[in-house]
């Protein structure tokens, strides 16, 4: 199983709209995507997902094939998962750094 880096990096913010305002106005990002909780911007290379009241640093995301066998790889090897959804699970490896892998759908 191989895990692939993709172009999708969240970062966590205190006020959505203050931050909005920030990567919208003042960095000139676009906007593809808006929810109560979270933006979503074309950065040129990359995807940036700003979430309001994420409970870890920013995160590099990860593409595989698998969520499934992903997370059964993931518990052997000491990772714990800190959200699972339906096709996406953040974990935390063992030295506390958290990760985004996604299977596409």
């Amino acid at each position: 199983m191989r895990f692939t880096a993709n172009r999708d990096v969240a970062i966590s913010v205190e006020n959505l709209e203050k931050s909005r305002k920030f990567y919208e106005e003042t960095l000139g990002l676009k906007l593809v995507e808006s929810g109560t909780r979270r933006a979503v911007y074309d950065a040129g290379h990359l995807t940036l997902y700003i979430v309001e009241g994420m409970p870890h640093p920013p995160v590099l995301s990860f593409t595989v094939e698998s969520l499934h066998a992903a997370k059964r790889r993931l518990l052997k090897r000491d990772c714990e998962i800190v959200v699972e959804r339906e096709n996406s699970l953040y974990f935390r490896n063992p030295s506390g750094v958290v990760f985004d892998v996604i299977e596409p759908k």
